[in-house]
C-alpha cells in the first residue's frame, strides 16, 4: 500500500468534499433560477403553447438535476457525521483508523450507495443527450445503454460486497475490488463513447450549418467536452490510485459524487447562461439549427417537406412564329433535411 494513510486521506477528503460540495451547491441554485427564468420568458413570449407546454412540464434533466443535489447533500452529510465519529465520539476519538477501515459500517455503505446512484444518473443523463442530438436516434444508443447496464448492476455488486466484509478487512484483495474495477470500466467507456458521439455530431452539423448562414455551436461543443473531461479525469484518477493500492482512493471515492454533481451542472448552467444572453437582444426570432428526426415536429418551428420546383422557360422561334415553345424541367429539394435551429433546451 502507497505511503499516504487512511487518516490522513479521510482529513482532506472531508476539506475537499467540502469545497467541491460548495461548487456543486452555487451551480446548482444557478441552475434552478436560470431555468424558472427561461420558463418565465417563454410563457410570456409570443410563442406557440405546445413551446411553453414543453418546457413547463417536468423534464428527466430537471428529475436528475433534484436527485444529484438530494445525493450530493446526503453524501457531504454522512461525511461529516462520519468525521464527527472517528474522531471524537467511536472510543473516545482514540481509535479513529478502525473506524475508517470498517467498509461495513451503515454509513460507509450508505455513502457508497450514495455515490453509485450519483454515478448512475450522471451517465443515464448522458446518454439521453446522445439520445436527443442524434435525432433520437435509439441505434447510437445501444452501446452507452449496454455499459450503463453494466454500471447499475457492479453497484449492487459492490454495496453487497460491503456489506458482507469483515472490520479491518483489505478492500483492495476482496471480491469488492474486482466490482469496483468494472464499475470504473463502464462508467469510462459510457462517458467516453457518448461525448466523442455527441462532439462528432455536433461538429458535423456545424459545419453544415455554416454553409445556411447558422450560428456557430462551437461553444456548445466545448462545454460538452469540458464536462466530460473533468468527470473523465477524476475516474482515471480514482481508477488508478485503486489499482496501485493508494489510499489516496478514499479521497477520490468521497469526492466521485460531488464530481459527477459538478459536471452535470457545468452544463446546464453554461447552456442556460447563454440562452439568458440571448434572451434578451431576441423577441422571436430563430438562428442556428435544429436536430430533429424526419416527421418530428418542433414546438417553435415549421415541419419541413419535399419542395418540388417547376421552372418554365418561354423561348421564341426563329422566323418570326408567334407560338412559343415552353420548356419545363423538375427539380426537388428536401426541406426536412436542412437544419433550422439548434435547440439547447432539450439537452439542459
Amino acid at each position: 500500500m502507497s505511503g499516504t494513510s487512511l487518516i490522513s486521506a479521510s482529513i482532506a477528503s472531508i476539506c475537499i468534499e467540502s469545497f467541491l460540495y460548495g461548487i456543486f451547491f452555487v451551480l446548482s441554485i444557478a441552475s434552478m433560477y436560470l431555468t424558472v427564468r427561461r420558463r418565465e420568458y417563454l410563457v410570456n413570449a409570443p410563442t406557440s403553447i405546445r413551446a411553453v407546454r414543453q418546457v413547463a412540464h417536468i423534464t428527466p434533466m430537471s428529475v436528475a438535476a433534484i436527485c444529484l443535489f438530494m445525493t450530493n447533500t446526503a453524501h457531504w452529510i454522512i461525511d461529516v457525521f462520519r468525521t464527527f465519529q472517528a474522531y471524537l465520539n467511536f472510543d473516545g476519538g482514540t481509535e479513529p483508523l478502525e473506524y475508517l477501515s470498517n467498509a461495513s459500517d451503515p454509513t460507509e455503505v450508505a455513502q457508497t450507495a450514495l455515490v453509485m446512484v450519483s454515478l448512475i444518473i450522471g451517465d443515464a443523463m448522458i446518454i439521453y443527450r446522445l439520445w436527443i442530438i442524434w435525432s433520437y436516434n435509439h441505434v447510437v444508443t445501444m452501446f452507452p445503454s449496454g455499459t450503463l447496464v453494466g454500471l447499475a448492476v457492479c453497484a449492487v455488486g459492490v454495496i453487497y460486497q460491503l456489506t458482507q466484509s469483515e472490520r479491518g478487512e483489505d478492500i483492495f484483495v476482496t471480491s469488492t475490488g474486482r466490482w469496483i474495477t468494472a464499475n470504473c470500466i463502464f462508467t469510462l467507456c459510457t462517458n467516453i463513447y457518448s461525448t466523442a458521439m455527441i462532439s462528432w455530431r455536433i461538429w458535423r452539423v456545424n459545419k453544415e450549418a455554416k454553409r445556411y448562414g447558422g450560428s456557430s455551436l462551437m461553444g456548445v461543443l466545448g462545454i460538452m467536452v469540458e464536462s466530460a473531461a473533468l468527470y473523465t479525469a477524476w475516474t482515471i484518477f480514482f481508477f488508478v490510485t485503486y489499482e496501485i493500492r493508494s489510499n489516496l482512493q478514499y479521497l477520490c471515492s468521497e469526492a466521485y459524487c460531488a464530481i459527477a454533481g459538478i459536471a452535470f451542472m457545468l452544463i446546464n448552467v453554461r447552456i442556460g447562461m447563454g440562452w439568458a444572453q440571448r434572451a434578451y437582444k431576441e423577441a422571436d426570432t430563430t438562428t442556428g439549427i435544429v436536430l430533429t428526426s424526419p416527421g418530428r415536429e418542433q414546438p417553435d418551428g415549421y415541419p419541413m417537406h419535399r419542395l418540388a420546383v417547376n421552372i418554365t422557360r418561354v423561348v421564341q422561334q426563329d422566323g418570326g412564329a408567334d407560338t412559343p415553345t415552353k420548356l419545363t424541367s423538375h427539380s426537388s429539394m428536401d426541406l426536412s433535411a436542412l437544419p433550422s435551429r439548434y435547440d439547447t433546451s432539450s439537452v439542459v
